[in-house]
Formats: structure tokens, sequence, C-alpha cells
């Protein structure tokens, strides 16, 4: 009941936001800068290559980000994609790979453009009771969505890479995932459950939601879901649209379930209902 209550309360700001949520038309592609900086041995044409490469397995999923602008720039401070846009009104990304690692490039850009994706600009300038404190929701799915596009680009790579030669590092995106998924911190204990951790987790979660490991144990948990869930990603898009209406996790999820069409309901009432939010 409580969480019915609550998308009944939602209802007309997501309608209100639903007509600004058209799909682009026609072939509109991304806009990605790469600035130059402190790459080491990599070129601003290559890296820009990559990139493209991210956001063309990505962005898909995302229609309304498409024609997304974004400039990158080195920094050993990164990665992050900053609140502020550049004076051209593109996304500011930061970066803190160098040399030719092309699948570290690729998962710390995915994760900044998840961020994109997720409309993280709708929370930073939001009014809602505590709208940073479950940020920690919003930093596992993007961990989420770099695994994902290793994944996918190892698939893209082997077939279709951006240059000739190229297909050769096909495997090493692969790799890199199996590698991270292979740390002892990403994985729950025997018998132990997301509803269970997330308990036992909520106020240091909401604290600080840039406690990586806590992030990439959820993250691992709930990636076989999405892998195994077509159009999964596609929700994602619709997180963070509106502010919730009242505190607490549930309240943003219902938001989130709220904002999203009804394709893409059930998808995320699985993930509420793994959350115990319901």
């Amino acid at each position: 009941m409580r969480f019915l209550w609550k998308i009944v309360v939602l209802a007309a700001a997501c309608l209100a936001s639903s007509f600004a949520w058209a799909s682009p038309q026609g072939d509109i592609r991304p806009s990605i800068r790469v600035q130059a900086g402190d790459w080491g041995v990599a070129s601003v044409q290559d890296i820009e290559s990559v990139l493209n490469s991210v956001a063309e397995v990505l962005l898909p999923s995302f229609p309304r980000h498409a024609s997304v602008r974004i400039v990158v720039a080195a920094s050993k401070a990164g990665p992050r994609v900053l609140a502020e846009r550049s004076s051209g009104g593109a996304h500011q990304v930061l970066l803190s790979v160098r040399d030719r690692l092309w699948d570290q490039f690729a998962y710390q850009f995915a994760h900044e453009l998840c961020h994109i994706a997720s409309n993280y600009d709708q929370r930073e300038i939001g009014s809602a009771f505590g709208e940073r404190s479950h940020q920690w929701f919003e930093e596992t799915l993007c961990e989420v969505v770099s695994l994902v596009a290793l994944d996918r680009l190892a698939s893209r790579w082997k077939a279709s890479p951006p240059h000739a030669g190229w297909e050769a590092y096909a495997p090493a995106f692969r790799r890199y995932a199996d590698r991270l998924l292979k740390d002892e911190h990403r994985h729950f204990v025997p018998a132990s459950s997301v509803a269970a951790w997330y308990r036992e987790n909520e106020h240091s979660l909401e604290g600080n939601p840039y406690l990586r490991e806590k992030n990439e144990l959820a993250a691992t948990a709930l990636l076989e879901l999405f892998q195994g869930t077509p159009g999964s990603l596609e929700a994602i898009g619709y997180l963070n649209l509106n502010p919730p209406s009242q505190e607490g996790f549930a309240a943003y999820l219902a938001s989130w379930y709220k904002c999203c069409p009804e394709a893409h309901r059930p998808f995320v009432l699985r993930l509420i209902s793994l959350f115990g939010a319901v």
C-alpha cells in the first residue's frame, strides 16, 4: 500500500515531464570531443574513436540523449562528470586513464555516460528531500552500465572495430570485465540477500554515495538481472526525472517507477522488490 500511494502522488508530475521525452528523429549522433591533455601515448583521435564506440553500444538504449554533446578532458582527479556545462552547453567529463588502455577508457566513460543518461543534472538542481542521499543507487547502476558496455564492446569490436586491426583488442574488454568481477569485495557471503545487505548498509550508503566497494557489490548482484532482461537498460533513462514527494529510498524508487513507460515498469518493480523497498 505504501508503494502504491507514492505512485498516485507522483502521477501528475511524471505526466507533465513525459511530454519532453520524445525520441529524437533521424540519424542523430552524439558529439564527443576530447581535449588535448596528459593522455600518455594515446592520441586524441584514437581516444575519440573509443569513446564514440562506447556511445554507439549504449546510446540506443537512451534515445533522449542520442544527440548529447560531451567534452572530455584528462584529469588525475577523475573520472567524473561535472555538474556545470561548458560555455557551449556541453557536458564536461573527466577521465583519469593514460596510454592505449582502451578497456579502461571504455569502463570509465561508460560510467559517466550513464550519469548523463540517468539525468544527473535533474538531480543536481532538484528540490526534493535529501536530493543526493540516494545517489549511491545511481552510482551502482552506472557500474552496471560500465560492465554491460565492456561486454557489448567485446562483441562489437570482434565484428566491426573502429579501425582496421583493432579487432585484436576485442577480447581485452571481456577480460577486463572478468577481472573486475572476480574481486572478492564484489560478492555477497553465502545466504545473504540484496534486501538484507541494504538494511545493514542503508545509513552508510546515504551518508556517502562514493563507497565504491559497496556500489560494486550491489552492481555485481544486479548485473545478471540487467543482462537477462531485454530492454532493462532503457529504464535507467527515466531515473531522477522527477524529484520524489517524500523522503526515503522507497519514495525515490517509486518516482522512478512512475516516470517509466509501462513497458519498463515490471523490471523496475523487480528491482524495488529485490531491495525490499515495496
